[in-house]
């Protein structure tokens, strides 16, 4: 099971990284990276249509993030499933009676009569 879990981990990289590349080369309104990147040669080799191959290429990889994601989350949250306080004990009430001292008033001096 670990074997698979770290295969999905190496997918995942990869994954992310080529989701990073293809959002970086694709041609926003305003040129950015992507005219940077070739200069033109991507629609040479894609054709006119390379915006649509990038948006739709985008699309899976996000997708195949989002759900090698969710797969990851679940089969390490059932691998890993035990409680940090699962050998921990409660503590056990202690009831000690403890005797406290009877409050103490002052005697107060009787006023003089003058």
């Amino acid at each position: 099971m670990s074997i698979f879990i770290g295969f999905l981990y190496v997918v995942e990289v990869l994954v992310c990284l080529l989701l990073a590349l293809v959002v970086m080369v694709q041609k926003p309104k305003e040129g950015g990276l992507g005219g940077a990147i070739g200069g033109g040669m991507l629609e040479a080799s894609l054709g006119a249509d390379a915006g649509n191959v990038l948006i739709k290429t985008t699309a899976v990889l996000g997708a195949i993030f989002l759900a090698n994601t969710l797969i990851l989350a679940r089969l390490t949250s059932t691998v890993h499933s035990h409680s940090v306080m699962a050998g921990e004990q409660e503590p056990a009430a202690q009831e000690q009676s403890v005797a406290l001292p009877e409050p103490s008033v002052p005697e107060l001096p009787e006023p003089s009569a003058e």
